[in-house]
């Protein structure tokens, strides 16, 4: 019933996409015009228009359009895709076009439409032309050519985005507001193809954003209504039968443009490289855009999602798969140790509002809010990797294993027990941010003073099983993970005490959880001659809520001060100062490892806490088509969550330091080549180091001063793709690229439970993954109606471990070959 259900729904959106198309070809084709009041108020920044050529279709009506005498700009349509323009008029999610790779300004580094190179900070922004050339289908792939960025830390994962920025997690913001909290069933991933761009801000920003790690946050950019026409319909197919079909329209609804629409879809039905992991979406996004005048702007945004999938997370031992084992058996991309009918499903809904008004040319208003209801169902079976001190805690359980084959149950390397986790959690967040911006002078000095409000609230109800442990006692079925016999036990041994039956497992409700966040800050950007500074401060008050408990609540203060100068050539060094304030809804903690199993109750984390000092330059001449950047930084984080064990719980209080240099150039060299070439280097440390258990000491000890777990000191890329301008070959288009990352450590003390409240401190884990260097490769043909494109990533299908955790004694496998290819027709 169920797969005939989704079969269905695909059908469905299929056919609602295309049945669209030829009802919006329909509305475009009278061009539209822009109101243009008759009191001739002070307009927002003129729209703005390039391209090498434009199609015949398309400058038809731009020619048309040009002689209608209320026209607000002129238009035109770049062949490569929808039209260029400077910015959508009057709306301010920092989502201007980015063209041939560099991006020009950016709003996501000061909350005001600023030029990157007079930002003193280090962003980085991927523009849709980007994600295109190299076939992303994730945000976390998109990154991968981004400086400060490890973006596959867990190789690819089906249940969302994980990239590392600056050595730490990174948050994700859409349009300005915070999207990701907790666990990675808060949210559904999200999906490339309905965004304008991707900018990476690394570094604190909770000055403006009041919930942001100190290594840096990634924000999306929607695609939003255009008064200038297209659409374009794709098809696309690949690797582990990949199909999809995808829609992205926009244009004037009415003939005055005061109202305008914008309509993305996609429909995907796809395997993984894992066995039994599905791929499958639907996705839908439609806005609108409502301008009654030129200086005020209303945006509505729909996003809506049905995701059904696993997990591609498949967390299998070291042994078998950093290395083969006895028999010389190791894991393969494929390797599944799961059921077949594990899942991880989501369907989320969100609605965002973006108001834009300018009160004079001195005075703007910006507001964005955003509800969204994320709805999760997870189950999942995975390696549960018992090592001799797990052996020893089920001793106590009346279950007596050979501990000296740890992690496996046999001497040959090949059996372990299987962990199951299944969830269901309901998300409901709804922020909201509104900000004034005023622009004065005060003798020689400008500035432009940025003063605002936000406001976040998140709520989640949870119900889960706990940890089961399956393929474990003796006379039920043992799993082998390289000669696998799918198919679960009679009963499975709940952490919590006796055995459920594996057909009926019982779920337990946690108690209602709520953070509450209220921030208010200010910035004043101001400029003196060649100098340019930025300061800014900002309070909040937070209150972390779980049902049966006493409220928890905490202020904190943030600020940054940064001061640059600009040089006549386009150089413009920096020195900035910033401190970060991070909440982590949806994060339970307990005293110690075991503390839900000795029953105590888990509470909610409390905030993370950090600062930055850093320096660099920033170079991008006047006019010029490419940007060198470079950074050299130092951060701090504190009351980071350390788990040393998927069974076990997490608890608070690590503080790790972050040193590191970036840079990148990118851009076109020549008319016909365009390239991205970054380097980073990351030493990321842990300074404090909580024990893990009462009357266990000696791990802090050992654990300050050690490397954090799986991030790489080393990451470098070359992207570069030549397009050939004239002759019979123009609209032709390839390239590719590489990407290096250097090796990782682990680093970890075993903790032997050998009674309740007895912890000994076991042997001293280490474990270190080899450096790697993966290859890309594209090639496309455009003309002005359509396009053709094939990616490859991992090329060589090269087999490689991201990173590994010491703790728990399980590694992460790498994306395989996936090679795509895709047609869009384009009117």
């Amino acid at each position: 019933m169920k797969t005939t259900m989704r079969v269905c729904a695909r059908s469905l959106a299929c056919a609602l996409m295309l049945s669209i198309a030829p009802h919006v070809a329909g509305a475009q084709s009278a061009p539209p015009q822009a109101a243009q009041p008759a009191e001739q108020p002070a307009e927002l920044p003129p729209l703005e228009v390039t391209a090498k050529s434009a199609p015949k279709k398309q400058a038809t009506k731009a020619s048309k359009a040009k002689a209608a005498p209320q026209q607000a700009a002129p238009q035109a349509a770049a062949a490569e895709g929808p039209p260029e323009q400077s910015r959508y008029t009057g709306v301010t999610n920092g989502g201007s076009p980015v063209k041939d790779y560099v991006a020009t300004d950016s709003a996501v580094g000061t909350k005001t439409n600023t030029p990157l190179k007079e930002t003193p900070q280090s962003i980085s922004v991927v523009g849709k032309e980007q994600i295109r050339d190299q076939g992303a289908q994730s945000v976390q792939e998109a990154t991968r050519y981004v400086p400060g960025v490890f973006a596959d830390p867990f190789g690819p994962d089906s249940r969302g985005d994980s990239s590392i920025v600056r050595g730490l997690a990174g948050q994700y913001f859409i349009d300005g507001l915070r999207a990701t909290y907790g666990y990675s069933q808060t949210m559904a991933p999200i999906e490339p193809y309905a965004l304008e761009r991707i900018e990476v801000l690394r570094g604190p920003s909770s000055m403006l954003y009041g919930q942001a790690p100190t290594g840096g946050i990634i924000n999306v950019a929607s695609k939003l209504p255009s008064e200038l026409p297209y659409t374009e319909v794709g098809v696309d197919y690949g690797s582990f039968d990949f199909k999809q079909v995808r829609l992205d329209s926009t244009g004037a609804l009415t003939k005055d443009g005061k109202w305008l629409y914008r309509i993305v879809g996609l429909a995907r039905d796809a395997d993984t490289q894992v066995d039994y992991v599905d791929n499958d979406r639907l996705m839908l996004a439609p806005s609108i855009t409502y301008r009654p005048t030129n200086n005020t702007s209303i945006s509505v945004l729909g996003n809506f999602r049905d995701d059904h999938s696993g997990s591609t997370q498949q967390f299998l031992p070291a042994v078998g798969t950093l290395t083969p084992n006895k028999r010389g058996q190791r894991a393969t991309h494929s390797t599944f140790a799961g059921e077949p009918d594990d899942y991880y499903d989501t369907q989320s809904q969100s609605g965002t509002l973006l108001i834009d008004h300018k009160f004079s040319d001195d005075l703007k208003l910006h507001h964005v809010s955003r509800y969204a209801h994320t709805e999760n169902a997870y189950d999942s079976t995975y390696p549960a990797l018992l090592t001799p001190a797990r052996f020893s805690f089920l001793a106590g359980l009346g279950i007596v294993l050979d501990p000296t084959n740890a992690p496996f149950l046999n001497g040959g390397e090949s059996q372990v027990a299987r962990a199951r986790t299944k969830t269901d959690q309901q998300t409901d967040i709804f922020n909201t941010d509104t900000n004034l911006t005023g622009t004065f002078r005060t003798g020689w000095a400008s500035h432009k003073v940025t003063g605002g409000i936000d406001y976040m609230h998140y709520g989640t109800d949870q119900q889960n099983a706990g940890t089961l442990i399956d393929n474990l006692v003796p006379g039920q079925p043992t799993f082998d993970i390289y000669d696998p016999r799918y198919g679960r036990s009679t009963f499975l041994l709940s952490l919590g005490g006796g055995f459920v039956s594996a057909d009926n497992v019982p779920m337990f409700a946690r108690p209602h959880e709520a953070q509450i966040q209220t921030g208010l800050y200010i910035q004043d950007q101001i400029k003196l001659g060649p100098w340019t500074g930025v300061f800014g401060i900002r309070q909040d008050w937070l209150t972390a809520e779980q049902a049966g408990a006493p409220d928890e609540k905490d202020t904190a203060t943030t600020g940054r001060a940064a001061l640059m100068y600009n040089f006549d050539f386009g150089l413009t060094p920096y020195v900035s100062y910033s401190t970060s304030f991070a909440p982590q809804p949806g994060q339970p903690v307990g005293d110690h490892i075991l503390a839900t199993v000795y029953g105590q109750t888990l509470r909610p984390a409390g905030p993370l806490e950090g600062e930055q000092v850093e320096i660099g330059f920033k170079y991008q001449p006047n006019g010029a088509p490419f940007a060198i950047n470079a950074a050299l930084y130092e951060l701090k984080e504190e009351n980071q969550i350390v788990q040393p064990d998927i069974l076990f719980d997490g608890i608070q209080g690590a503080n790790v330091k972050v040193r590191g240099f970036e840079i990148e150039a990118l851009g076109k060299v020549t008319p016909e080549l365009k390239i991205i070439g970054t380097y980073s280097y990351t030493d990321a440390i842990y300074e404090k180091y909580p024990e893990l258990f009462p009357y266990a000491s000696g791990i802090p000890a050992f654990m300050e001063g050690k490397r954090v777990d799986g991030i790489p000191q080393h990451l470098a890329s070359l992207w570069a793709i030549y397009s050939v301008q004239d002759g019979p070959l123009r609209g032709l288009s390839f390239g590719g690229g590489a990407r290096y990352v250097g090796s990782a450590e682990s680093n970890g003390v075993e903790v032997q439970i050998v009674g309740p409240g007895i912890p000994v401190i076991g042997r001293e884990l280490k474990i270190t993954t080899p450096s790697f260097t993966l290859f890309d490769a594209m090639v496309a043909y455009e003309t002005d109606d359509w396009r053709w494109q094939l990616t490859a990533q991992n090329l060589e299908d090269k087999f490689v471990v991201t990173s590994c955790a010491a703790y728990r004694g399980d590694c992460f496998i790498g994306q395989a070959r996936t090679i795509l290819t895709g047609f869009t027709y384009k009117f």
